[in-house]
């Protein structure tokens, strides 16, 4: 009979294994079981959280954790899938980014594998691949300040024409949609205007070049730009000059020769929660989910039953309704996934040259 509370040589090595089972067991439990995925999304406002964060871990029980990154987060994604440091399990890109990461050596992108999903079968072809999922439509147009531009510009050759429209001007420092603002400013037709010609691009932005107060490098950054007056006019996504016509601020949309493509879902190669990210992919391509982010965003839905689900008034403001969709350009993801690396090089050279 032991006394109660007498040590034993027995009872310490049963304590001991247990305490070393004790130590591996939340390690295992967390690997097989962890409930939480981590999602780069667009940085606007709580809409990614209130169309799809909120509700997939309502009905799922999976915690959603938003994080905003870089605009143009091709090299992170790169980097954390070739380290295996995944500080994100999945993201919002624009196609052309989801097409150079999947066509990028030996791809840095999950198949998705979501095809009996009712959600995925409704996305229109030209909305997914893949390794990507659509889930809004963005159009790069041109913002302005109704209080400061009092000739409302028709095209980009008003834009770049600074003679006929002076003020304060900002446009993003990438050469893709500046590229092709150039080149239509010097008059080529939109169905003309891929493959880009550089040579021609440069020498348009030549002759502007000291007219540019500033050169963004984020959505919200050019939103702050015509929401306080620091220029009158700016190159910008859609549902950023939408934000900033929100907030109160003398801005007005440039519809015309708008260039858009879309956004949607992707999923980090190797990452240790894909199974997670698929189910909620799923779940947020639902058209009443889509209507909550278009209608926070001014970003058009992928999934057309979703603008039944909208405001009418609402559905107006957006890329994907008619009257601004007329004079809009399709850009061409495939010519920048071929071209995008060398044309980044050169135009950060002529940037600060």
């Amino acid at each position: 009979m032991k006394t109660k509370g007498k040590l034993t040589r027995r009872s310490l090595l049963v304590a001991g294994s247990a305490g070393l089972s004790a130590l591996a067991m939340p390690a295992i439990i967390r690997a097989q079981t962890k409930r939480k995925i981590v999602v780069r999304d667009l940085g606007i406002g709580s809409s990614f959280m209130d169309a799809y964060g909120r509700p997939f871990t309502e009905a799922t029980g999976i915690e959603v954790q938003p994080v905003t990154g870089a605009n143009d987060p091709f090299g992170q994604i790169k980097q954390m899938v070739q380290t295996r440091t995944y500080t994100w399990d999945m993201s919002i890109v624009s196609r052309q980014i989801a097409n150079q990461l999947a066509a990028d050596g030996a791809g840095y992108l999950e198949p998705l594998n979501i095809d009996a999903a009712p959600g995925w079968k409704a996305l229109p072809d030209m909305f997914r691949s893949p390794v990507y999922a659509g889930n809004d439509v963005v159009a790069t147009v041109l913002g302005y300040r109704t209080d400061t531009v009092k000739t409302p510009p028709k095209s980009w050759a008003d834009f770049f024409d600074t003679k006929k429209i002076p003020g304060r001007r900002a446009m993003r420092r990438s050469p893709v949609d500046t590229l092709e603002q150039a080149l239509l400013a010097d008059g080529v037709s939109g169905d003309k205007l891929f493959p880009l010609d550089f040579d021609r691009g440069f020498r348009k932005l030549d002759a502007v070049r000291k007219d540019i107060g500033v050169w963004w490098t984020s959505g919200a950054q050019s939103t702050q730009l015509l929401q306080s007056g620091e220029v009158d006019m700016c190159p910008t996504w859609n549902g950023r000059a939408q934000a900033a016509i929100k907030s109160g601020a003398p801005v007005a949309i440039m519809w015309n020769q708008s260039l858009w493509q879309s956004e949607g879902w992707v999923i980090l190669k190797g990452g240790p929660n894909a199974d997670l990210c698929r189910e909620f992919i799923k779940f947020a391509l639902a058209p009443e989910r889509q209507a909550v982010f278009a209608a926070a965003t001014g970003y058009g839905p992928t999934i057309p039953d979703a603008v039944s689900k909208m405001d009418p008034a609402v559905a107006k403001t957006l890329p994907t309704h008619p009257d601004n969709r007329a004079g809009a350009i399709l850009v061409d993801v495939d010519f920048w996934t071929q071209t995008r690396e060398v044309a980044t090089e050169r135009f950060n050279r002529w940037v600060v040259g």
